[in-house]
């Protein structure tokens, strides 16, 4: 399998898993914190979508991702996203709906890279040591990303007293 349809195949993955992970989550739970300093399921769940910015630029699709002022990192945001107005606070269901709106998109984008894009050297940083500067490790880092908060929204999900994430598309 090249390293691109396991990129896919991992890309898929989340998709699935992110709506499952928040399946039956009202917003008044969304906007729990179950303990002081964690987030939330709702700032968890609006910073995945702000995540997968990164992945339309990989893939050069073409779509709006809005409240990134609300879900952004320091790190990992620009001085532009940084400085935009915030504006309304959206809804889970607002967050989900966003999130399958645009991901078939940006996975259509992604499906047409070339594969010969993936080992082009970038001069984006990226914390993780063991990924090369190529498209493919910024690309594999991104997707480990979403694991990490997809199963951080797993743990509350728990706490909130829901039955486990499923691995299975619903």
């Amino acid at each position: 399998m090249s390293a691109k349809k396991q990129l896919l195949a991992q890309y898929d993955l989340h998709d699935i898993l992110f709506n499952n992970v928040i399946e039956s989550i009202n917003d008044s739970e969304a906007n729990t914190c179950v303990a002081e300093p964690m987030n939330s399921v709702k700032w968890l769940a609006g910073h995945l979508l702000w995540a997968q910015r990164n992945l339309v630029r990989i893939g050069g699709a073409q779509v709006d991702i809005p409240w990134t002022g609300h879900f952004l990192t320091v790190q990992g945001s620009t001085e532009e996203e940084r400085k935009m107005p915030k504006g309304e606070f959206p809804t889970i269901e607002q967050i989900r709906n966003k999130w399958n709106e645009v991901s078939p998109v940006i996975r259509k984008g992604l499906e047409n890279l070339p594969d010969e894009a993936l080992g082009s050297v970038i001069e984006i940083k990226h914390p993780i040591a063991p990924f090369d500067n190529t498209l493919a490790g910024l690309w594999a880092f991104i997707n480990d990303h979403q694991s990490y908060h997809i199963g951080q929204i797993g743990i509350l999900r728990r706490r909130l007293g829901k039955e486990p994430m499923s691995y299975f598309k619903s």
